[in-house]
């Protein structure tokens, strides 16, 4: 009787630190999702149970190598192997993930259904033999036992490099050398080094472990490496996390430290980048102080390269130049060129004799866990393919992969980056998605995956994924720009696709289009209506994104024959999210400019160029509040462009005229929303605020309006967006004379019970511009509440000459 293939929502291949801190935040977030983690091998912990060399431990603190949910609490920054092997396994016990571990099944093979919109896999049951070559723990063998599974998902936290073996390098002459010849990565239980002379050959962070750990067992160690790194000593234990934890405990400490440690690590590696002169004699001062005067720094620990090209090693309380120091270790720094029956050349012609070499030398690298994906049966190339944020890659559709930092600790930015993925899938379910891809622009310049000088890492660069240049194609190092965008920043943009099971789904992403404007603004925009009509260009307000325009004023203009143009705004929507600076509470209070920042003669800029771009000489310029002000702008700086300007709920900038009332300054000034129930929350207060009593907006409605808002590209940064867009209307101040300049048909219309631009505004916009008409509209707020649409309707339409092709228009 034939079995029915047992689906999955998740499928996590591996059980390390990835896979382990991704079940973890699934089950956190997504309890009634089906998950498994898919585990070649017969135990947890991934690189922390395969590497038992002496004295393994983490190259970066504890504070930010643990988990973002589950702090680390033990004393000890730097920690040793067994310490953090037992965090991962508490961790998955605690989260309930050890018990959706699968050991012993290996990932063959995925091909993706775009019909179906899930992954088939292919899965070989291995087995771990007794005993490993050289008397090292084995390593699990395939049994050509296959069976299948489907996934809605696949998260890829198979890590980046073979378990089964190491790299190492050609050295002739191994079968001369008498003794045995060790890979750090498979360690032999049996091998006893006290009294021994150990060669080892490397320079790494591996190395750098283990010639102090031999040492203390009694060996005498020679490192022996080709080029110098730069290693640093650090304490054992942070002296900060010793003084908090006596005063607000080893849980708080954990949380604190982890802040204190991610903000520290990226400090220092911007001082290495941005002075790496100055980096490199501190830290030859540092070492001066802990190594003997007659050390020969020059040779040994002077590397060709500016610090951080390559990871820093960090050795706890300097034990790796007390050995060093204390003669139970020596360092040679030359070319390996060939073994000998009592141990090894070097170019030099100089021996190094030894009982035992090992080659610390890297790691062979195998993206992926090396599975073979397919689409709809079609082969996918890894190394034609572009990371996405650096959790997705591109054209492969419901794959998420884990890479962490080279620059820091491996999970920061996996916690980041699961996060990501969680708010994706809470996306989709709340849409109706099934499917997910990354669309890589064409012809876009990419650059190696992992910018990072270390050999194990050039040497297969040529196999890997590619990244681009620029967001959110860039594979940054940099977790607190990283926090920004994967966690705080806009969950989608134009680059990643939604699909439903037979095919696209309609709705509002499809209908979204994108620019590239000469200022570096990607602008996001929608053209409704007959192609040969008359344009409309309807600019937002201040925060807010086209779909802000009712619909039915929308379909109004278009049934009357118009083209509508509606742009989302730079800092709204899903245009780009600026860099220049953020006005404080107090300069916007004020009414202050901020120096660089951008101003509305800079969004209408953008909108001269979205005509240029659609091929418009001429249109029709209608905004309301702060897209007014672009309007107006538009119709000032660009006379030869504009038919005629409709200028709704705004005003000139001059700081006297149309001041807001003081209850709308406090709602401004009130904490911005965190997440999308918040943003619901505060625009449905805010909007019935600004639609006054006459005409009070709809508290579903705008709820509706608000999630569709949110999901378009609203997103908690703590209200910077808007508070630039803010710092541009008073960058630009008192545009009362370029009003004048303005020749076009001008018709003002305002609300007499407008709470944020008073009706001085729109009087003195109609004053400062000659020939233009003021209209006030009775009961009407800051708002276009569905009872005045139709007027406003009747209002610009009447106003808009009859109306004409796209081509008269341009006459």
């Amino acid at each position: 009787m034939e079995t029915e293939t047992e689906h999955l929502d998740v499928l996590i291949i591996g059980a390390g630190l990835s896979g382990i801190g991704a079940a973890c935040r699934l089950r956190q977030d997504h309890p009634g999702r089906s998950i498994a983690l898919l585990e070649s091998r017969g135990r947890p912990g991934g690189t922390w149970d395969l590497f038992r060399y002496p004295g393994i431990r983490s190259d970066s603190d504890l504070y930010t190598f643990g988990y973002d949910f589950r702090p680390w609490l033990e004393e000890k920054a730097i920690a040793d192997g067994p310490s953090i092997l037992s965090y991962l396994k508490e961790t998955a016990a605690q989260y309930g993930v050890d018990t959706l571990i699968r050991y012993h099944h290996k990932v063959i093979s995925a091909d993706w259904s775009g019909r179906d919109a899930r992954w088939t896999i292919t899965v070989e049951r291995t087995r771990t033999p007794e005993a490993g070559q050289d008397g090292a723990p084995a390593e699990p063998v395939g049994t050509a036992e296959t069976l299948h599974l489907t996934a809605g998902w696949i998260f890829n936290a198979a890590g980046y490099y073979r378990y089964e073996e190491g790299y190492t390098p050609e050295i002739p002459g191994r079968e001369h050398f008498a003794g045995r010849i060790v890979h750090p990565q498979h360690w032999p239980e049996d091998l006893d080094v006290s009294g021994k002379r150990i060669a080892v050959i490397g320079s790494g962070a591996t190395a750098v472990t283990l010639v102090p750990a031999l040492a203390e067992l009694g060996a005498r160690v020679t490192m022996i490496q080709r080029t110098p790194t730069y290693i640093l000593p650090i304490p054992a234990e942070d002296p900060i996390a010793r003084r908090l934890r006596g005063v607000v405990g080893p849980e708080r400490t954990g949380k604190i430290m982890a802040e204190v440690s991610a903000r520290r690590q990226r400090a220092i590696w911007a001082f290495c980048q941005r002075w790496p002169n100055l980096a490199r004699k501190l830290i030859r001062g540092i070492q001066a102080k802990v190594l003997p005067e007659d050390f020969d720094l020059d040779t040994h620990l002077n590397p060709p390269y500016r610090p951080w090209d390559q990871r820093l090693c960090a050795v706890p309380d300097a034990d790796f130049f007390t050995a060093l120091s204390n003669g139970s270790a020596t360092m040679v720094t030359g070319q390996t060129t060939a073994f000998t029956d009592r141990g090894l050349r070097l170019a030099s012609g100089d021996e190094v004799e030894a009982d035992a070499v090992v080659t610390a030398t890297g790691l062979a690298l195998r993206i992926l866990g090396g599975v073979d994906l397919r689409l709809d049966g079609v082969p996918v190339n890894l190394a034609e393919t572009v990371a996405y944020r650096g959790v997705m890659l591109s054209g492969i559709p419901n794959m998420a992969f884990a890479v962490g930092y080279t620059n820091a600790s491996w999970t920061l930015k996996v916690g980041l980056l699961t996060r990501w993925f969680s708010r994706l899938l809470a996306r989709m379910d709340q849409l109706g998605h099934t499917a997910a891809v990354p669309v890589a622009p064409a012809g876009m310049a990419t650059r190696p995956l992992l910018d990072f000088g270390a050999g194990y890492i050039q040497r297969s660069m040529a196999d890997l994924p590619r990244q681009g240049t620029r967001a959110p194609w860039l594979m940054t190092m940099n977790f607190l720009a990283d926090r920004r965008d994967l966690q705080k920043g806009e969950l989608v943009d134009e680059h990643l696709r939604f699909s439903g099971p037979q095919g696209p789904l309609p709705g509002a992403q499809e209908e979204d289009r994108f620019v590239d404007l000469e200022s570096g603004v990607r602008m996001c925009y929608r053209v409704d209506g007959p192609d040969d009509g008359e344009p409309v260009v309807l600019l937002a307000g201040l925060g807010l994104d086209l779909m802000s325009w009712p619909a039915a004023f929308v379909d109004g203009l278009t049934a009357a024959g118009y083209r509508v143009i509606r742009p989302d705004n730079r800092d709204a929507g899903r245009s780009t999210r600026m860099n220049t600076p953020v006005p404080s509470l107090l300069h916007q209070a004020l009414a202050r400019p901020v120096p660089g920042a951008y101003r509305v003669e800079d969004m209408a800029d953008d909108v001269v160029g979205l005509l240029d771009h659609l091929q418009v000489d001429r249109a029709h310029m209608a905004g309301m509040s702060m897209g007014g002000m672009i309007a107006q702008s538009v119709a000032a700086h660009y006379p030869d462009r504009v038919l005629t300007l409709t200028s709704i709920i705004s005003t000139t900038g001059a700081r006297k005229i149309g001041a807001a009332a003081l209850s709308t300054k406090r709602r401004f000034a009130a904490r911005p929303p965190r997440t999308r129930d918040e943003f619901i929350k505060a625009r449905v207060g805010m909007m019935r605020h600004l639609s006054g009593r006459v005409n009070p907006a709809d508290p579903a409605e705008e709820a509706r309006i608000g999630g569709q808002a949110w999901d378009r590209g609203i997103y908690p940064d703590r209200g910077t967006a808007r508070a630039r867009q803010l710092g541009a209307v008073n960058a630009s101040a008192d545009r009362t004379g370029d009003l004048a300049k303005i020749k076009a048909p001008t018709l003002v219309i305002h609300g007499d019970r407008d709470p944020i631009v008073h009706p001085s505004g729109g009087a003195a916009t109609a004053a400062a511009i000659a020939g233009s008409r003021l209209v006030t509209v009775p009961g009407m707020g800051h708002y276009f509440h569905p009872a005045v649409v139709p007027e406003l309707l009747r209002l610009v339409t009447g106003h808009l000459p009859e109306r004409r092709t796209a081509e008269e228009s341009a006459c």
